[in-house]
């Protein structure tokens, strides 16, 4: 009987303690965080063939990354996430400056702890630091001749001469070459915007740098290509292949370049843009 009552009483003498959840549910927000992160970065691997994995800190860098000019005195929380830069480091710089810290020249930018070494040289072209004369000092100034630009022909140029180029780093440089290799060579400089991860404020940036010779471009013989030679280039794809192949099959071989254009699908901005690179020799 006394056993009996003790068990219906337990439950009232049992003193009921609130468990803290809160150091549990970090713990999960950081895991999930920590997934997110890698879906991102396994979807950026599975878009793009030229992800650097023997340097990957210097890839996801250029991943995080969108530099545009600045100075590194002026710019607000916003512009600094426009970079690409976090909000803790953005605040964090901004900390710095608001303390009396001042960038003097682009070194000390790269001081800052919380910008890494990868994020640094892919930033550091972009710096702009204003140099103001001191009048209270008297000076001596020196003419000197300016740097020549370092130009490269495109099409025969490797990734060694490429990264000659300020703004090329080598992950850049390979997918430069690749893309290259895969057009057959460049017709224009225009071209440089279809590679992957290339915006117009790079792409201003190393134009200059170039120099193109069309005669170095390879070309593909259209009476000879199967629809498999055809679709590796960047331009075609299965059904416009095909549809050349099958012109050809039908009709004999093509006169001339331009008779492509008398096989179905075949439209003007693509002739246009693909004529270029075909040969009927």
């Amino acid at each position: 009987m006394l056993i009996a009552v003790r068990v219906l009483l337990f439950p009232f003498l049992v003193k009921t303690q609130k468990v803290d959840f809160t150091n549990f549910a970090k713990e999960i927000q950081k895991f999930e965080d920590y997934t997110d992160s890698l879906s991102i970065v396994e979807a950026y691997k599975k878009q793009n063939e030229h992800f650097d994995y023997n340097n990957s800190d210097k890839s996801f860098a250029e991943i995080k990354l969108k530099p545009f000019p600045f100075n590194p005195n002026d710019l607000q929380l916003e512009q600094w996430k426009e970079i690409g830069l976090t909000e803790k480091q953005a605040k964090t710089i901004i900390n710095y400056r608001t303390k009396g810290g001042k960038f003097y020249k682009k070194e000390d930018f790269k001081k800052m702890f919380c910008i890494t070494s990868e994020e640094y040289d892919i930033l550091e072209p972009y710096i702009i630091i204003p140099q103001k004369d001191n009048k209270n000092l008297t000076t001596i100034k020196y003419e000197t001749k300016a740097k020549p630009l370092f130009v490269v022909e495109i099409n025969t140029a490797d990734t060694n001469d490429l990264q000659e180029i300020k703004g090329i780093g080598p992950s850049f440089a390979r997918r430069i070459a690749k893309y290259r290799d895969l057009l057959g060579g460049f017709i224009k400089k225009e071209q440089l915007m279809e590679v992957f991860g290339m915006d117009s404020t790079r792409y201003n940036q190393i134009q200059a740098s170039f120099t193109i010779n069309a005669s170095n471009v390879q070309k593909i013989n259209i009476n000879k290509a199967s629809i498999q030679d055809l679709k590796k280039h960047p331009y075609f794809d299965y059904y416009l292949a095909k549809s050349i192949v099958t012109y050809r099959t039908k009709n004999g071989d093509y006169k001339s370049v331009s008779d492509i254009k008398k096989a179905n699908l075949i439209y003007d901005d693509f002739y246009d843009r693909v004529s270029p690179y075909l040969t009927v020799n």
